[in-house]
């Protein structure tokens, strides 16, 4: 069985990433994407994605019309064009989610439906940024956990459609003509749609038989009743969503004009400072798996560290070291940026020898949150108090400290710092080595002049 995902979007540069790797994750065969002229970005994102999965960027060529019929034409053109390749196909927006309680992919879920079926209509629900005002940076589906009371299920619905069974007429963008196969929906009861573009009945009438707790399309909007959480989705996706971002970077820096001669700079480079971070308690942090932690007394394979660059600066890079020398990923709750070094402030606090650590351009503070998540260590806390506090202690261990800063990213970092840091200087040290010139980039961007800096952060993925 193959099962592809349609969608037609335009500027949805925040949300994009995630929506694709939500179907990666679900085990869709091939997204299928038409971009309606979008200037943000989005295209671009979706590009780098598909060098990571099969997706297939398509842009309409002409905007005239309505979006209804720009619709109907990519709808119909899919219908035809792909029912020799697929079995099965979805037509979604970006925003929504299909939810599979009972089941871990679209494949096992489609599975289920017998050869008599020719279209499934699945209902969706909004859901919510809990607790934020304004739309936080992580995915949508992260925060999106709550929905309204009066508003737990909606229409029109969303359509899964084996393609040989369409009829080739046309109905509406939620809902393909398929007899005399039967329209059902997410626990195969057949039904009727009315013939007017996006009209259901009453959602409390007997024919809309979706329950909240079965399958079924989640959108981002507002409410207030918690529902199914997605949040251990965000998990499952980081590596794949990482993969493309890295892409990205790839993809910026390897069309940078290089110098074809770096001048090293004078002995006086700066040098890197390597630091173990420690609660207000006295426990240090670790790393387990990719979330932050305070250790508990087992060994600590893993403690989070501090790079500092020079002497005279609070700026500081969060990461953790692998056995090979080279960064391991790290994801706190709370930062959006899923690269080898995360950028944070050191602010100074009234406690002896002791910060507190704020994510570089925003106002969220490293926290222990040991009551709420059993020791998490997050990364979204808008204040700081005690849970806020940190200590950044040098090793004792000399020698741990110094292989740490011998290993191959950080020796490649102290030599690309040994020159005027320049755009010129990272498209050369891409050309060098790419890989490596993606892991330390958020080292060298601090020594970029304003100008240079503001034009590489404009053309790298958010």
């Amino acid at each position: 069985m193959k099962v592809a995902v349609v969608a037609i979007v335009r500027d949805e540069v925040s949300d994009i990433l995630w929506w694709l790797g939500w179907y990666v994750s679900l085990g869709v065969d091939t997204i299928i994407v038409f971009d309606d002229g979008s200037k943000d970005g989005t295209d671009r994102i979706i590009a780098d994605a598909a060098c990571v999965h099969d997706i297939r960027l398509y842009r309409i060529e002409s905007a005239g019309g309505s979006h209804t019929e720009r619709q109907r034409k990519i709808h119909e053109e899919a219908l035809e064009h792909l029912r020799d390749e697929f079995d099965w196909i979805g037509f979604l927006d970006v925003g929504e989610y299909a939810l599979l309680p009972t089941n871990n992919t679209l494949h096992q879920f489609l599975n289920e439906m017998g050869g008599d079926v020719g279209a499934i209509r699945v209902n969706w629900r909004n859901s919510v940024y809990s607790g934020h005002v304004t739309k936080p940076h992580v995915a949508a589906f992260h925060t999106g956990t709550h929905h309204k009371a009066e508003n737990s299920i909606n229409g029109p619905a969303k359509s899964f459609v084996r393609p040989r069974c369409w009829s080739g007429q046309w109905s509406n963008g939620d809902y393909f003509d398929v007899a005399p196969y039967r329209y059902v929906n997410a626990v195969t009861q057949d039904i009727v749609s009315s013939d007017t573009s996006d009209l259901t009945k009453d959602r409390s009438q007997s024919d809309n038989n979706v329950r909240p707790d079965t399958h079924g399309i989640v959108k981002a909007n507002r409410g207030d009743i918690y529902g199914l959480s997605t949040r251990d989705k965000t998990n499952a996706m980081q590596d794949w969503v990482r993969r493309v971002i890295r892409q990205g970077y790839a993809r910026v820096l390897d069309a940078l004009p290089s110098s074809d001669q770096l001048t090293p700079l004078p002995p006086s480079v700066p040098t890197l400072h390597v630091f173990s971070v420690w609660s207000h308690e006295g426990n240090c942090i670790c790393v387990r798996d990719t979330k932050l932690e305070v250790a508990d007394k087992s060994p600590i394979d893993r403690p989070l560290l501090a790079i500092r660059i020079g002497e005279a600066t609070s700026r500081v890079f969060l990461t953790t070291i692998g056995t090979d020398g080279n960064p391991t990923s790290i994801d706190p709750d709370g930062n959006p940026h899923l690269l080898d070094f995360l950028s944070y402030d050191a602010i100074s606090t009234t406690e002896h020898q002791s910060v507190a650590l704020r994510q570089t351009g925003n106002n969220f503070f490293l926290s222990v949150n040991s009551e709420r998540l059993e020791g998490s260590v997050l990364s979204d806390s808008q204040t700081f108090k005690d849970t806020e506090i940190f200590q950044l202690r040098p090793f004792e261990n000399t020698a741990a400290s110094d292989d740490i800063l011998n290993g191959p990213t950080l020796s490649f970092a102290r030599a690309a710092l040994s020159q005027p840091v320049s755009l010129a200087t990272i498209g050369a040290l891409a050309k060098k080595d790419l890989r490596l010139t993606v892991s330390v980039l958020p080292l060298l961007m601090d020594f970029l002049e304003d100008a240079e800096h503001k034009m590489l952060e404009a053309k790298l993925p958010a």
